[in-house]
């Protein structure tokens, strides 16, 4: 008999002793899921992939055990047994049944869709993301460890992983990611273990590999409030906090550093658009596990995370069985992804300041929005500072005293920024050496990186551009008579500022991508091309 055939039953509410009313079918690319009213049933597939082989019944079946034996250690209650399914009296498919078994399902209690953390982040779930990370600390601090298993967290499988990542993400260059993207993720791993290959030996012998979950992302965790009832004919499962669907087919995917672990929950409640959440998870897990090293590796970890999310999706995106609406959500989703990878490798190496210089209509604030966008550092932007608060006239925007006042804040705000932990873009005219030099004195307080990116374009781009501005008026009043006295007021660099220049009289894509690949090489301690 077929698996089809299975699935087939499987999909049927004659199927089950307990006859729920409808039973919703749904797939993953490695099992097919049946929600048969207060059950679940998991059937794996018949695939066979190079991280796992379930390609015999009795390869599904020990994966089966694995799973029930490997998630009832943060899920007791709710996964309750292994069924076959046996050919039955009739031929066809029968469940739990004796006889001949055809394939065996996983069989779980169903949780509340309500109850799961995805759809509980509108609420500012804090007390639980606490809970979580006390339930965590302690769930690693006794789980399985050991040479064997510290193995798999060495530098040189961690460095081949990503590079086997990065390979197949290469074919989604320039449709799901941009070209440098891709060349700054493709580097920053192999810098990141370079740099940090004594600290991650010293993890392994501290004990800091365990045999954890190794899917740890907020579907997969379930926050009862109150006691689960259902089904009747089942002990009441208590109120708590229940991670589960932990990897049950690779030692290797959840034999891992418990950062890893923090980082991919870390990774996907930035991604969900609740970094709020995220920092706090960290924080409370490295209070718990009295773990505090385990921030300098979370970048590290979340983009990896975050790129194996990007390939996944980027492959859905193309797989053909599928209709072109759900290939293009995929498509949106690996973006996402391939965004917040690219963002965490900005921030590897802590706050900076990066400050888009240049005349007005040159598109410096284009360029700004671009790179904070990219790095995920805050915009402070002198146009968005003007205009804070009650609208004076326009004469009284500009005049020395203003301007002097707008500069302050800016400065002021950048140095709150680093020293809370956070990068800055900066976005202003920086016409005056003066108004430069106080927002470097700001950052050597801090004791961080700074470098200016001089935006230049050509007279007759930036002429047409304001023209263009008068037709559609934004935050900035700048115009053609603008630019001609500011030109005139210009300080230029000296040698002694880091400054690069980037081209920003065309595409800006083109524009991202030159700073991009430029920015990096100065973050990276290589040197500033093109001052």
């Amino acid at each position: 008999m077929s698996q089809d055939e299975v699935v087939a039953a499987l999909a049927t509410p004659d199927f089950y002793p307990h006859r729920p009313r409808t039973v919703e079918y749904v797939q993953t690319h490695i099992s097919h899921v049946f929600l048969a009213g207060p059950y679940v049933y998991k059937l794996k597939k018949a695939v066979r992939f190079p991280f796992l082989d379930f390609s015999t019944a009795e390869l599904r079946r020990h994966f089966c055990l694995e799973e029930v034996r490997l998630n009832r250690r943060l899920a007791p209650g709710v996964y309750l047994d292994v069924l076959p399914v046996v050919r039955g009296a009739g031929g066809g498919p029968a469940l739990g049944a004796a006889g001949e078994a055809l394939d065996h399902v996983v069989w779980m209690r169903r949780l509340p869709p309500g109850a799961l953390l995805v759809n509980r982040l509108g609420e500012s779930p804090s007390q639980a993301i606490d809970e979580l990370a006390a339930v965590l600390a302690r769930f690693h601090a006794s789980a399985p460890t050991g040479l064997e298993i510290a193995a798999h967290a060495d530098a040189d499988a961690l460095r081949a992983r990503w590079a086997e990542n990065l390979e197949t993400a290469a074919s989604f260059a320039g449709r799901l990611l941009t070209a440098e993207d891709h060349e700054i993720l493709r580097d920053f791993g192999p810098s990141f273990l370079r740099r940090h290959e004594t600290f991650l030996r010293a993890r392994q012998q501290g004990g800091r590999i365990r045999e954890g979950h190794g899917d740890l992302h907020a579907e997969h965790v379930c926050v009862l409030d109150a006691p689960l009832t259902e089904p009747p004919e089942l002990p009441p499962l208590p109120a708590g906090i229940y991670v589960f669907d932990c990897v049950e087919f690779s030692a290797a995917f959840r034999c891992i550093d418990v950062a890893s672990e923090i980082a991919f929950l870390a990774m996907d409640l930035e991604t969900l658009e609740r970094p709020d959440l995220a920092r706090r998870f960290v924080a409370a897990y490295a209070a718990a596990a009295d773990d505090p090293a385990v921030d300098v590796l979370i970048p590290f970890y979340a983009c990896y995370r975050a790129c194996v999310r990007g390939k996944v999706e980027g492959l859905a995106s193309i797989a053909l069985e599928v209709d072109a609406r759900t290939r293009d959500a995929a498509a949106a989703r690996a973006r996402r992804h391939f965004t917040v990878a690219v963002r965490y490798a900005w921030q590897a190496d802590g706050p900076a300041i990066i400050a888009c210089a240049g005349l007005a209509g040159t598109g410096k604030s284009t360029l700004a929005r671009e790179l904070a966008a990219t790095t995920g550092f805050a915009l402070l932007a002198t146009d968005e500072i003007r205009k804070r608060g009650p609208a004076p006239d326009a004469a009284g925007l500009y005049t020395p005293a203003a301007r002097a006042r707008v500069y302050d804040t800016l400065v002021t705000e950048a140095e709150a920024a680093l020293a809370s932990g956070r990068g800055v873009v900066a976005d202003a005219t920086f016409l005056r050496a003066a108004d430069r030099g106080r927002l470097a004195a700001a950052a050597r307080r801090e004791r961080r990186p700074y470098v200016f990116v001089e935006c230049r374009a050509p007279e007759a781009v930036v002429r047409a551009r304001l023209l263009r501005r008068e037709a559609e008026p934004g935050m900035s009043d700048a115009r053609w008579s603008t630019y001609c006295e500011q030109r005139a007021r210009w300080e230029a660099f000296s040698v002694d500022e880091p400054h690069l220049v980037v081209d920003t009289g065309g595409d800006v894509a083109e524009a991202r991508a030159a700073a991009c690949r430029r920015l990096w090489r100065w973050r990276q301690g290589r040197g500033i091309e093109g001052a």
